[in-house]
């Protein structure tokens, strides 16, 4: 019986709730998780860009980051506008990933002024840090912690990754876009691969391969086979290039169709590559370097 009307006050409410039970739905805490899920989606948008990925702040860092060693040391003042965007475009997001974009900040408020010396291993780890606060929110960022399944990469990324992102933390280690330090090597017209460049070939080929693998779209994956084609044959002892207008213009036409607008083209010679969007005097080379 004592069970009975225990069960019975309990059911007619007649005992009043704790404050801890009150207080459960209406807490400081409950009602800032949906403004910091909020802040953080709209900072890892602006600086990842998902998912048009067309000129993401995340594209600017990298070609600065690799523009540091040459001209830091000249021009310190312009490297620091770039952590003051990094820390502006987190400002409205969890204190958790303010730290970590600090953290990429300070990195170019210290490093770019010590010239050649600058710490790009320090680089490196502060920007997986970053994308490790983005990757519940961003593909981008979650491919940028590490590789995930195959066939799961947006096909939008990964046209961005090949036409506009710099090679910062690729094998190239320069500011280059992908198609133009692939021109290099394999030229945009027929070429001879250059003998010396063995190693770069075979990087880029696994590289290649590795997008192809990821990515999610199948005429997407076809174009990049076109793509990856001649490294593959200069690695079989076939170094006469074809060159790659003919693979650019069938990956440039799969990219459009999946949303991503990438150069054609006519906007191509053998030395450079205009990318979806221009950069300043500092930031992503589509040429230059080798």
């Amino acid at each position: 019986m004592t069970v009975l009307l225990g069960g019975c006050s309990a059911a007619g409410g007649g005992t009043d709730p704790s404050p801890s039970d009150s207080a459960t739905d209406s807490s400081p805490t409950a009602a800032q998780e949906p403004q910091d899920e909020a802040g953080l989606s709209a900072a890892c948008t602006t600086f990842w860009g998902d998912p048009e990925y067309i000129d993401p702040l995340s594209r600017t860092v990298l070609a600065h980051a690799a523009s540091a060693s040459e001209i830091g040391p000249s021009d310190p003042d312009f490297f620091t506008l770039t952590s003051d965007d990094i820390e502006t475009a987190f400002e409205g997001s969890p204190a958790s990933a303010q730290e970590t974009a600090g953290v990429l900040a300070d990195w170019f408020r210290t490093e770019p002024a010590r010239g050649a010396d600058a710490d790009l291993d320090a680089f490196h780890s502060a920007w997986e840090g970053l994308a490790g606060s983005c990757q519940e929110v961003s593909a981008a960022a979650q491919w940028a912690v590490a590789s995930g399944e195959d066939g799961t990469k947006p096909a939008a990324l990964v046209c961005a990754d090949v036409f506009d992102t710099p090679g910062t933390l690729t094998h190239f280690a320069n500011a280059n876009v992908l198609t133009s330090n692939m021109f290099k090597l394999v030229g945009l017209y027929p070429r001879a691969v250059p003998a010396d460049r063995e190693q770069d070939v075979q990087d880029t080929a696994e590289l290649l391969s590795a997008e192809i693998a990821a990515v999610d779209d199948e005429s997407v994956s076809s174009a990049l086979e076109q793509v990856r084609a001649p490294f593959l044959d200069a690695l079989d002892g076939d170094t006469w290039s074809e060159g790659l207008s003919e693979p650019l213009t069938e990956l440039g036409t799969a990219c459009e169709a999946v949303g991503y607008s990438s150069p054609g083209v006519g906007e191509i010679d053998n030395d450079a590559v205009v990318g979806a969007s221009a950069e300043d005097q500092h930031g992503t080379n589509h040429g230059g370097r080798s």
